[in-house]
């Protein structure tokens, strides 16, 4: 078996980062597309808290990633 480099390493590293970045992404698009869709009844309030904090942590997780790439 052939050692791995440190360059295949962070080949790899990079490639995972730039995956879960489009993931996140991809998950932002949905949250907000929800917001638009089902938070127009009173009812509605505490879904739509929710996804606003899942649309900052969302944000958050982006902006780390970027950091790291």
């Amino acid at each position: 078996m052939t050692k791995v480099t440190s360059e295949q390493k962070k080949s790899v590293s990079q490639k995972l980062l730039e995956f879960q970045k489009k993931g996140l992404e991809q998950y932002g698009k949905y949250l907000d597309q929800q917001l638009k869709l089902h938070c127009k009844g009173e009812l509605k309030k505490h879904y739509k808290k929710y996804i606003e904090d899942q649309i900052i942590m969302n944000d958050v997780k982006i902006k780390k990633i970027e950091v790291k790439l």
